[in-house]
């Protein structure tokens, strides 16, 4: 599987209310998620401590995107980011849970995102 397939994985898997954010905003976030999560730890920890790692995770991204925003202000911007960080990352990671190969995949996109920029 490539990322862009990852992408669409990740897009088609969404609930309509979700999407209302659009499909850029889904993809920079699943980017950071990718970038940002923590793999090594989470292959190390039982599902308690991978659910406490994805929750640190999303709240960082939702840190971020906030910040980065230019109507940072906007109450239904931050309730809808929110919710669509919380949904790729808890996608992601059931894809990264589904097959060892997934875990592997993960890794070389976080090398390629990382050597990317």
């Amino acid at each position: 599987m490539s990322y862009q397939e990852l992408q669409e994985h990740i897009w088609s898997q969404l609930s309509l209310r979700k999407r209302l954010a659009g499909r850029a905003a889904c993809d920079r976030i699943l980017r950071r998620a990718v970038r940002v999560l923590p793999t090594g730890m989470m292959s190390q920890s039982n599902p308690t401590e991978q659910d406490r790692l994805m929750r640190q995770t999303a709240a960082d991204i939702v840190r971020h995107e906030r910040h980065s925003s230019v109507t940072v202000g906007s109450i239904l911007l931050t309730i809808i980011l929110s919710a669509l960080v919380s949904e790729v990352i808890k996608l992601l990671i059931a894809w990264w849970r589904a097959r060892s190969e997934n875990q592997v995949l993960l890794r070389g996109y976080q090398l390629e995102i990382s050597s990317n920029g």
